[in-house]
């Protein structure tokens, strides 16, 4: 990834030492904790650009990097914050208070709640788990109606990540079960009753899909950028051979065989 050298001789048959391979490895993990710790503090410096006096913003769930980002901005501007409370694992909660510590006024709101209010607000600020190569989301499940909403009211959506959250590869739309994460529904369905669980099937992901077009801006450690200017900082950061690691596996068996 960013911290490989695209000199590397990745392809099948190729061979290097196992001291440079050990050098190589140590300086790319030198280099990804130094990133992840010096991003959050690049992302938050850009908070009074995008930020103004009055404005009512909304969020989803909790995002340390949008909390930090808020009460970065908080600090020379005064504007609400409403929070979607990001069911059924309510992390919005979490955000709300925080926020509410911070010094910033902050309503809480379920979920359900956001088509009604979101013509009110100035723009939606989110954070991510992944951000895909073409610019689409792996956000927090729930995030995708948000940004429907957002859409239909002409907001923008900005969204708050680190680069070292970029992939380089895309969602194909038979690959949904790779792409996603089916977790528990303890947190949906009460155990105790056995007669409904008998009956039903519930299937609880953790993510969502957010398609590119939905996003108006990405807010890195190394600036802002537009969803379509992504697949050159894809180029940057990733050898060409990292975008299709499957096919490397499969040439490689051949090679042996």
């Amino acid at each position: 990834s960013s911290g490989i050298n695209a000199e590397w001789p990745l392809r099948p048959g190729s061979t290097i030492g196992r001291k440079d391979l050990q050098d190589n490895i140590l300086n790319s993990i030198v280099e990804l904790l130094a990133e992840q710790e010096n991003s959050k503090s690049n992302i938050i410096t850009m908070a009074l650009e995008h930020i103004h006096a009055n404005e009512l913003i909304l969020t989803y769930g909790h995002s340390n990097t949008v909390r930090e980002f808020l009460l970065h901005g908080r600090k020379k501007r005064n504007f609400r914050v409403v929070v979607c409370e990001s069911g059924p694992s309510l992390k919005g909660h979490q955000m709300a208070k925080e926020l509410s510590d911070g010094g910033i006024e902050t309503t809480l709101i379920a979920d359900s709640a956001a088509f009604a209010i979101i013509h009110a607000v100035n723009k939606v600020i989110i954070g991510t788990h992944t951000i895909m190569a073409d610019g689409a989301l792996r956000a927090p499940n729930g995030a995708h109606q948000l940004t429907l909403a957002a859409e239909h009211f002409s907001v923008p959506v900005i969204v708050c990540a680190a680069l070292y959250k970029l992939s380089p590869t895309h969602l194909c739309s038979y690959d949904q079960d790779a792409f996603n994460k089916i977790i528990g529904p303890e947190n949906m369905l009460n155990f105790s009753n056995t007669k409904l669980h008998s009956k039903v099937l519930v299937s609880n992901p953790e993510f969502d899909y957010v398609p590119s077009d939905m996003i108006e801006l990405f807010i890195t450690n190394t600036g802002g950028h537009a969803p379509s200017y992504l697949y050159r900082i894809v180029s940057e950061l990733y050898h060409p051979h990292d975008n299709d690691l499957d096919n490397m596996c499969v040439e490689e068996s051949d090679d042996e065989h």
